[in-house]
This record gives C-alpha cells, structure tokens and sequence, in this order.
C-alpha cells in the first residue's frame, strides 16, 4: 500500500501559492496531533533538524504551536515555536543544500537525457539527449572534473546527442553501453562510441562483448546504487519476434539498457526507449494490452526489482511501451516524460494506462514539453497526445526550458517538479 505520509504533490507551479513564509525546523521534532505542550497525543512522524515545513493555517500560531506540513510529505502536525526558525519568502521548492540525491531529467526536446548527483556529490549520466543540452545542463551544476559512470541505453541519436562533447570536456571514469543496431552505425555515434574506447583510465562495458546477468549492482555508494534490469547486446529473437515491426528502430528500443537507482527506500527506474506493447493502429482504439519486448522480459526474469517510486517512463510516453503489466509491477508514485512536443508524446493511452493500473494522479505526471499541443487530425485518441497541463496553453514549447527535478533527502522526502533553469 502506498504510503500517504510520504507521497509528495510539488511542482513549480504549486509553490506560488504557498505561504509568504516557511519554517526550518532547529533540531529534531516529533510532532503532535493537538497544538498544547502538556499534550501526549503524539503523531509519530518527525520533522527533522534543517528541514523545511510549510505553515498551515495562514501562519498563526495557536498555544505558541505552528500547525505545518513537512516539506516532500503529506505530514501534518503541531510544532512548538521555539524548536523552528520562520524565514521570510516563499517555500522554496527544493533544497539548496543537503545529502541526499538528485536526478535531473534535462529538457533536449525530443530525447532523454539525465544527470544524478549522487549523497557524495558524484555525477552521473544517463543518456545524452539531442544535442548538446544535456552537456549545457551539467557544465552549470559541476563545471570541472569528472563523470563517475555514464550510461548510454541504445544506439539512437537523441539518447547520444551529448556524448562525445562530454567525454571532450570530462574525465568518464566508468561507461556502459550497448552497441547493438542493426545496419549502419550512424558517425555521430560511432565517434562518441570511439571517445569513451579511447578514453584513458576509464573502464567501458559494452553489452555486445561482455552482458551482465539483470540485477547485478553496477554502481554502489553507500545506501545509494544502480542496478542493471535489462539491456540487450544482440538480438533476443524470443523478446522481438512479437513487437509487429522488427526494423532496425523498433530492434534498437528493445535493446535499451534499463537501469533503476535505489537511495535509502526511495528509488528511479530508467527505461530508456525500452519496447512492451504493439503499437496501436491510429484507425482504432482496441489495443493490444499484452506484455511483450523488453516489459515482458523484465517481468519474466527481474519482476522482484520492478517496484520503484518514479518511472522516467519508456520511450518517452509512447504507445508501444508501458504495458499494463508491467505498469502493475512497477507501481509508481510519479512519472516522467521526457518528450519534445514533435511526435505526440506521451501519448494519451500510455497515459491512461498508469491512471488505470498504478493509480497515479494527474498531477503526480511530469513532462519536459510545457508549450503549445501540436494538433492532431485524428479525433481517435488512441496515438494522440496526452495534453494534460498543456491544454489551452499558446506558448511555443522549445527546448531547455522546462527540466525535471527529483530530489529525494537524506530522510526519506521526495521532491519532485518542473524547473525553468538550471539550478
């Protein structure tokens, strides 16, 4: 069952109506239900040393208690004056400073591109995007030193955009990737595939030479790790053979190396451009729901690591991904979109699906596209674009402009929302 007490509703465009001021808590706090100091009524939860909290109740205090809503919860309780400081401003909306983790999912417009700080202060990548924005992105956060670990999940440009200005620009201490695709090798990629070979005191895995067994650990740092689910060095004909296109495109999403980052009991499943449903015609709505691909695989070989809290979700919303299924097994909380507004993603019954079979709330659903809908002639929803927040909007959705954050502290909280910039 979900855990109400954690689950988290920030985003950019909720803060703004947030009180004028916030509280930060002095020490650690267990608070109470009744705002009365001689009270035992207790709650339980705790509110603790440096952590934001949000005043409830216009700020007023009652008994010289503050009724306040911790930061990256849904804790309510009583706090006593003297255990908080007040700050003048707004709430802010993630830390500035703490050791947790941080996932950044970059705004390349039609791709996927993420950097993970990890409670060390590490950097690591998964995936390049289009172009040279998620390099822009991480040059702001961590503009020398090195990359820990850089993961590139399959052979497709918007997955690689970044790479070989990256490993220009960067030591890459450790890499894996996958450099399986049918046919031609594009050059953009076969020079970035070049760099990280070249690359010295720095260890490459490629899935075609050397596959890892799905649930090996590949990176660990403390309570903070990666594990490797899937990823595909060749063909797996028994995984492929029923997608309903086996060109060299769908052969490559299949292949996605998918990665899920646990921290504490907190957790991010990577997918990459993995493949788990046929792709419904546009002349009818009666889809497959059947697991096939890369879900199905997950779901026969790996299904006990499935669960995570966020799901950057495959093939950035597409309708040949996210099967019933293995949304069921997956269970998240929140998911991500990293989708341009070029190609329709997400698409409305990806959508769907995680309202129907993981319950998660609309507003619990990020995208990395806040603009104008492109218009879709076709009144069928079945591969129509979820328009979601974006309905009645007029601003043109360009790129780097519309980020994703997740943050997830030492305690526990997750936050997670949209960012206009690099922070």
């Amino acid at each position: 069952m979900k855990k109400l007490w954690s689950i988290c509703l920030l985003c950019c465009f909720c803060w703004q109506f947030a009180t004028a001021d916030y509280l930060i808590a002095y020490k650690d706090s267990r608070l109470k239900q009744q705002p009365n100091a001689q009270s035992e009524w207790l709650l339980g939860a705790m509110a603790y040393k440096g952590e934001m909290l949000e005043m409830l109740n216009d700020g007023k205090q009652t008994n010289a208690y503050y009724k306040v809503r911790v930061a990256g919860t849904n804790i309510k309780g009583y706090i006593y004056r003297g255990q908080v400081k007040r700050v003048k401003g707004i709430l802010p909306q993630f830390y500035a400073k703490h050791a947790g983790v941080d996932v950044h999912v970059v705004d390349v417009g039609a791709g996927l591109g993420c950097i993970i700080k990890t409670p060390s202060g590490r950097y690591i990548v998964y995936d390049g995007g289009n172009g040279n924005w998620v390099y822009k992105y991480l040059k702001s956060l961590h503009p020398d030193g090195d990359i820990a670990f850089l993961i590139a999940s399959h052979t497709d440009w918007d997955h690689w955009g970044s790479i070989k200005k990256l490993v220009q620009q960067y030591q890459v201490n450790s890499a894996l990737i996958t450099s399986f695709r049918p046919g031609n090798m594009p050059k953009g990629i076969q020079e970035a595939m070049d760099a990280l070979r070249n690359e010295p005191n720095s260890t490459l895995v490629d899935l075609a030479t050397h596959p890892i067994k799905p649930g090996t650990e590949v990176f660990k740092e403390g309570a903070f790790s990666l594990r490797f689910l899937s990823g595909f060095g060749k063909e797996k004909a028994v995984y492929t053979s029923d997608l309903g296109d086996n060109s060299s495109s769908v052969l490559r999403n299949a292949a996605s190396i998918v990665i899920k980052l646990t921290y504490q009991e907190n957790s991010v499943l990577f997918m990459g451009d993995a493949a788990g449903l046929k792709e419904c015609p546009k002349s009818a709505c009666d889809c497959e729901q059947q697991c096939i691909g890369t879900e199905r695989f997950m779901l026969d070989s790996i299904s006990a690591y499935l669960q995570s809290r966020v799901i950057i979700a495959g093939h950035h919303g597409a309708r040949d991904a996210s099967c019933p299924a293995f949304i069921q097994a997956v269970n998240p909380d929140f998911v991500v979109f990293s989708a341009g507004n070029k190609y329709h993603h997400p698409h409305f019954a990806t959508v769907a699906n995680y309202h129907t079979y993981a319950g998660v709330a609309t507003e619990n659903m990020f995208r990395t596209d806040i603009g104008l809908p492109i218009k879709d002639i076709d009144d069928d929803p079945c591969n129509n674009e979820w328009v979601g927040g974006n309905k009645n909007l007029t601003i043109k959705d360009d790129s780097f402009d519309d980020h994703v954050r997740i943050q997830f502290t030492e305690h526990g909280r997750v936050l997670i929302g949209n960012v206009k910039k690099v922070e």
